[in-house]
């Protein structure tokens, strides 16, 4: 056997037994550690033992195999010191590591162009991102005179119980969403991630299902200092709202499997954020790990996935219909005898509810409907407890104009998404739909700007 093919398989079988040696670890150190930390930590251990099991089959016989395991591992255990950080230095110091880690799995095939550029894009985003935390960094410190987080926590909690919160906090506060948007792939700045495709399938898997996931994770662990500023709040709110709406939007448009679970990740984060904008930290947290663990096997069994029916071809409710799904999730929703603390959250999980039962309405009857609309409301507010007991949410009041435009744009879209096929045949809808299939041209838009600032040449090769 070639010396070369023993040493990949070496690599790839330790960074195996590595993977389970983390997650093991996270495991044992469950007593010790806060609900948020055991949360993301055992989450993070174990979408990182599949992915490496995963990629051990993989990249069997690629030459680079020994080198990807290593940044693999390397990626893993900065996401993971991400996670365990208790101060912000050592957070700012792992969430550049995870980021320049990253940076080496996504040119792992220097010779295309497009894997280049794509790379290139995202660490320029990242550096904006970096420096917006290094600012805050910097602002915490002059202001709290600390990194540490329970003091930071201790003294956010003195500044609510005060009459006026000082500008200057809530610019940190503000320096943080804008990190968090930029590494969370938020409006505008998304186009990297669906356009870093040509790095192996579970570099996508790791981006998708863990570190897209550290904008939230800094928002929610900043929570306490995050919600002082309702300006902060407003901003993570209004663009997690066009966020969650463009990427729902261009997702039904791409023909590629992958490209389209990629904007639905840009979707799921915008939703996030508007989660965290509206005070729910702890809806937020739970949708992080449910994203996580649908993401993650989404793209590891992708490759098996072929496309047999695009969304335009399907029938679209008529208006019958639309009522047989507006009703039954109406009573299951009021059935649950409570709702979410935010009316704007209400709002949406009962469009979620009528979307699931529009598609389902030739196959179950309305008692059916009520009945499963009534489980599964039963068991999101069930979660819904259990998360809150890891992470407080910080209900702020919002302007009701603001709340009213996010619902009604919110509407617009699951009535857009479910009448698609109807309206299809339009001159308008086709001009529309070749605009959402080239993601409104951001992404074109970036790569320009991208090529201008660090071109990337077709004979370029990786040191």
């Amino acid at each position: 056997m070639d010396k070369t093919v023993r040493n990949n398989e070496r690599a790839a079988a330790a960074g195996e037994i590595f993977s389970l040696f983390c997650l093991a670890a996270a495991l044992a150190a469950t007593p010790f550690l806060d609900g948020l930390t055991n949360v993301l930590l055992i989450l993070s251990t174990l979408v990182f033992v599949v992915i490496c099991r995963y990629s051990r089959r993989y990249l069997a016989g690629d030459p680079g195999q020994a080198r990807f395991t290593l940044w693999l591992c390397c990626t893993g255990s900065c996401v993971f010191s991400l996670i365990l950080a208790q101060n912000l230095l050592f957070f700012a110091f792992a969430w550049l590591a995870t980021s320049l880690s990253l940076h080496q799995l996504l040119q792992f095939y220097p010779e295309r162009p497009g894997a280049l550029l794509a790379a290139r894009k995202k660490f320029l985003i990242s550096r904006l991102g970096d420096c917006a935390l290094a600012g805050a960094l910097v602002l915490t410190y002059r202001v709290f005179g600390t990194w540490d987080f329970r003091n930071l926590f201790a003294a956010a909690e003195s500044i609510r119980a005060g009459e006026e919160i000082p500008s200057t906090v809530s610019l940190v506060a503000c320096l943080l969403v804008f990190a968090a948007m930029l590494k969370s792939a938020q409006f505008p700045f998304h186009s990297w991630l669906p356009d870093t495709m040509e790095t192996p399938t579970p570099v996508s898997a790791l981006m998708h299902a863990g570190i897209i996931n550290a904008g939230g994770i800094l928002v929610i662990r900043l929570s306490p200092i995050v919600s002082l500023s309702p300006l902060a709040l407003t901003s993570l709110a209004v663009i997690g709202t066009i966020t969650a709406l463009l990427g729902s939007v261009v997702a039904l448009t791409q023909a590629s499997v992958k490209r389209c679970l990629a904007f639905s990740t840009v979707a799921q984060m915008g939703f996030m954020m508007l989660e965290c904008g509206l005070g729910a930290f702890h809806l937020a947290l739970l949708h992080l790990v449910a994203h996580s663990l649908y993401k993650a096997y989404s793209f590891l069994s992708s490759g098996s996935v072929v496309a047999t029916e695009v969304p335009c071809a399907r029938r679209a409710p008529g208006v019958i219909a639309l009522i047989a799904g507006l009703v039954p999730a109406l009573l299951a929703w009021l059935m649950s005898f409570r709702q979410f603390d935010q009316p704007v959250l209400s709002g949406i999980f009962f469009l979620a509810l009528a979307q699931m039962l529009w598609g389902s309405t030739r196959r179950w009857h309305a008692v059916h409907g009520v009945l499963a609309g009534a489980g599964l409301t039963a068991i999101s507010f069930g979660l819904e407890t259990a998360a809150s007991a890891v992470v407080t949410p910080v209900y702020i009041p919002h302007n009701r104009m603001l709340s009213a435009a996010i619902l009604m744009l919110f509407l617009l879209t699951a009535l857009l998404q479910s009448q698609l096929p109807r309206i299809q045949q339009t001159g308008a809808a086709r001009s529309f739909y070749i605009h959402a299939r080239n993601g409104f041209y951001l992404n074109t838009l970036a790569n320009r700007l991208t090529m201008a600032l660090w071109p990337v040449q077709h004979t370029e090769r990786s040191l």
